[in-house]
């Protein structure tokens, strides 16, 4: 038919009151429909835009704190230098390696990271003294005499039922 897109009725001198409220009708349905998708395309590509920006930023974190470990090895075999001289070469050479690699450098979250595999590389190298050592068997002897005891209530317990 000529003069009609999508059954609505354009042109023609002589339409009908209701033709003309049903044309509206049809028109304002499709129109917020139309708002509908266009709000719902917008909000999914700002959602996605906003998790790649995180996403870069996570993988560009991860890079950095793969890349301190290293760096604190070779810290650590400065003998004569003190804590927080190797702390200062650490953070120095990882800026660099951030730099080297465009990666946003932010010095606590990287500082916090050394903190935390420094304070590991303790625990897995701990060499306790001669004092702990004591201490430890000491709490060792009275673990394994509490799990003798309770073995050999429960064997008494099971002799008696």
């Amino acid at each position: 038919m000529r003069g009609q897109v999508l059954g609505i009725k354009f042109g023609g001198r002589h339409k009908k009151r209701s033709e003309t409220m049903e044309n509206i009708e049809i028109m304002l349905s499709l129109i917020g429909t139309i708002i509908g998708l266009v709000l719902t395309v917008l909000t999914f590509v700002v959602k996605s835009i906003r998790n790649a920006k995180v996403q870069k930023g996570l993988k560009q974190a991860i890079k950095i704190s793969n890349a301190v470990l290293p760096f604190i090895r070779e810290a650590e075999k400065f003998a004569s230098y003190s804590g927080a001289e190797k702390k200062a070469y650490v953070m120095i050479k990882a800026n660099q390696f951030a730099i080297t690699n465009r990666i946003k450098f932010d010095a606590n979250q990287v500082s916090d990271k050394i903190e935390e595999l420094v304070a590991l590389t303790r625990q897995v190298n701990f060499k306790p003294t001669a004092k702990e050592k004591a201490e430890i068997a000491k709490d060792i002897a009275a673990v394994t005499a509490e799990a003798n005891s309770s073995q050999i209530n429960a064997a008494i317990a099971s002799t008696w039922l």
